[in-house]
């Protein structure tokens, strides 16, 4: 069952980033995610659609890494 769950994970993370992704490379070009990934431009303004998908990301890594840690 855990397998499932940290399958699970996975796929909402690679989900929230690839939105992420391309939120970032809708507002700033093929480079946004190497130029502003770390900036405040990557986490957006509140109530922004940057900010959702920023946030939506960084639930599901939270979730990730916690699957992770859970013995097998």
């Amino acid at each position: 069952m855990r397998m499932n769950r940290l399958a699970e994970t996975e796929t909402v993370l690679a989900r929230t980033d690839q939105a992420w992704r391309a939120e970032m490379t809708r507002l700033y070009g093929p480079d946004g995610v190497l130029q502003f990934g770390y900036a405040q431009e990557g986490r957006g303004h509140e109530g922004s659609p940057m900010r959702r998908v920023y946030e939506a990301r960084r639930h599901a890594v939270a979730l990730w890494r916690h699957e992770r840690r859970i013995p097998g």
